[in-house]
């Protein structure tokens, strides 16, 4: 994933899936609160579950708000 295609996901609720320290898939679904550069990682996504590397992430599309329920 580029920097430039994560950015568009700021402040939006995502299903990402990215590979961990073991080469296992991790599927999740975060809020994206920035994006950056983060020293000795590289470019992340900041998010609820921490930083996430973008070489790391294999896919990643927009969901609705896990919090939200319908009525």
């Amino acid at each position: 994933m580029l920097i430039s295609e994560a950015k568009t996901l700021i402040n939006e609720f995502v299903n990402v899936t990215y590979s961990d320290r073991n080469g296992s898939e991790v599927t999740e679904v975060v809020e994206i609160w920035d994006v950056a550069f983060v020293p000795l990682y590289g470019p992340c996504i900041i998010c609820d579950a921490g930083e996430l590397r973008l070489d790391r992430v294999i896919a990643c599309e927009i969901t609705a708000s896990p919090y939200l329920k319908a009525a």
